[in-house]
């Protein structure tokens, strides 16, 4: 179908599009956490014209921003629908350069918050880093603004730009989307599969959320399901649905495969990221014959704080009673302790062998955090083989 600006209006005019929503899942929890929305052409006849055929000459005409104006109602209609029979979901937008260039993507949303129609922490703005990177100053304002209204971003296709770190360095990204080229050859490609966990790892430890996209196969899930990565979502889940479909699938209550294990290796990895990083500064700061180019601020915080110590505050308490677990407490408020300690004596440039004790102290506690962990995680591992697989 030739597509023209023309048939565009013409179609906004007479309603003919529609969202269908591709349902995403947490792999914690097996359940469906939320969707993306994706827009579609409806024509007289039910059949869809597939974004592709109309959205670059949209972007090309500049009609991105009437798109959203005249979708964005609809968005927030069918969230409040899917809200009052489900509860808490999350929906997911896609924005481009155009929506963030104007002030009505900001207007509308701004409403619909302070309406109480949606919850910021339910709307989801992505955007590709391209547009991130081509974008006006207009449009880094608009994602500052969206932030400073509770509104998560999610850079998608990430892994494709030139400069994805510098992006997540520059703008406060709270989820990556790993592009789906990747996910597509985990199985054939060990360097794929390498590149999606290690994109994972540097996402939990920057404090970042990661979503896996294009999951398309049983044994793709299942390699990603104790890597760390949040949620997931593709065909193997479910293709975009319409509306009516979306409802119905989440009627069906529904279970995937679901495990702790990596959320616990990323709070391991945070742990031993984080002691390494500081032992590292520490011995730059004492070997510099000049320490006015290094800091040791911001390396240490409270044991409440820290990247392991919110997950044991937080979400690991599921596992409170597991001896492992509860033994965890002790050796890590340790850990906080000694480092409080070392700064302390460095700046009372206090001897080395008194520094020496201190940081022996820190790295008995960091072992005995590291074996709870490990054997905790062990004992997961072994108590999910146990189990029969879902739809066995």
């Amino acid at each position: 179908m030739h597509v023209t600006a023309a048939d565009i209006r013409r179609a906004l005019g007479g309603g003919e599009f529609l969202f269908y929503y591709q349902p995403k899942t947490s792999f914690l929890s097996g359940q469906v956490c939320g969707a993306e929305a994706l827009i579609r052409w409806q024509l007289d006849d039910g059949s869809i014209v597939e974004p592709d055929a109309f959205i670059p000459v949209a972007e090309r005409h500049g009609l991105i921003p009437d798109i959203t104006q005249a979708m964005f109602p609809r968005l927030v209609a069918d969230f409040q629908r899917t809200r009052s029979e489900f509860g808490e979901t999350t929906v997911a937008l896609n924005v481009t350069a155009q929506d963030l260039d104007t002030p009505r993507l900001l207007a509308l949303v701004h409403e619909a918050v302070q309406r109480g129609q949606i919850d910021s922490r339910h709307l989801e703005i992505e955007i590709t880093e391209s547009a991130v990177v081509s974008g006006s100053d207009a449009t880094t304002r608009s994602l500052a603004d969206l932030v400073t209204a509770g509104i998560p971003l999610s850079m998608d296709d990430y892994g494709t730009g030139f400069s994805s770190l510098a992006t997540l360095n520059r703008l406060p990204f709270a989820t990556i989307k790993m592009d789906q080229s990747f996910v597509l050859k985990m199985l054939r490609s060990s360097k794929s599969a390498n590149l999606v966990k290690a994109s994972v790892a540097m996402a939990q430890m920057m404090g970042v959320k990661t979503v896996i996209e294009g999951i398309e196969s049983e044994g793709v899930y299942n390699s990603l399901l104790h890597c760390g990565c949040a949620e997931g979502q593709g065909y193997w889940i479910s293709p975009p649905l319409a509306p009516e479909d979306y409802l119905l699938f989440l009627r069906s209550e529904r279970r995937w495969p679901a495990s702790p294990v990596g959320m616990l290796r990323m709070a391991r990895l945070s742990h031993t990221w984080q002691q390494s990083l500081l032992m590292d500064e520490v011995f730059a700061f004492l070997r510099s014959e000049s320490s006015a180019d290094l800091t040791l601020q911001g390396l240490h915080t409270g044991h409440t704080e820290c990247a392991l110590g919110r997950w044991y505050y937080g979400a690991g308490q599921a596992f409170a009673g597991d001896p492992d677990f509860d033994a965890l407490a002790d050796p890590h408020r340790g850990m906080h302790q000694s480092c409080e300690e070392i700064f302390s004596a460095i700046e009372k440039r206090s001897d080395r062998p008194a520094l020496r004790k201190l940081l022996e102290a820190l790295s008995e506690n960091s072992t005995r955090v590291a074996t709870c962990l490990q054997r905790l995680e062990t004992r997961l591992l072994v108590d999910e083989l146990s189990r029969p697989r879902l739809g066995a």
